[in-house]
């Protein structure tokens, strides 16, 4: 029996399908134990491990587009999650620092996706959670297979 090719498989709509699943379960898991979206996390863990960023770089970071980021900000900001203040060298850009109660909710959050990454560890078996590591690791970066 002939292999079917990558292309037949659809890998794109199955990616994008468990992608969706995958964060609307996430989203809806972190909202009810963490108090935050899942947005919101992947901000509040990239200020947390790696310091106040500019509000470009946390898009380039979470490959989100300029106007999600500065909505998500302002968002996060008006709940006490995220101080922003003016960048000193371009006036034009905008620092975004972690506040204590953004830390907290980071380290709730964290919780529940360690669990979440765990039971998706579980149903997959260890080698096969080693293996799809590092395919998505791959079609993350510029480098060819």
């Amino acid at each position: 029996m002939a292999r079917a090719r990558a292309v037949d498989r659809r890998l794109y709509l199955l990616l994008e399908i468990t992608a969706r699943r995958l964060h609307r379960d996430a989203d809806a898991r972190l909202r009810a134990e963490a108090g935050v979206t899942a947005a919101q996390s992947a901000v509040l863990f990239l200020l947390m491990r790696r310091g106040e960023r500019r509000m470009g770089a946390i898009s380039e970071t979470l490959a989100l587009g300029a106007p999600a980021v500065t909505g998500l900000v302002t968002r996060m900001d008006a709940a006490g999650l995220v101080t922003r203040h003016q960048d000193t060298q371009d006036r034009r850009g905008a620092i975004v620092s972690l506040t204590e109660a953004g830390r907290e909710l980071a380290l709730k959050a964290d919780q529940v996706l360690r669990a979440i990454n765990a039971e998706l560890a579980e149903r997959l078996g260890e080698d096969d959670t080693d293996l799809l590591h590092a395919l998505l690791t791959r079609l993350n970066t510029d480098e060819p297979g």
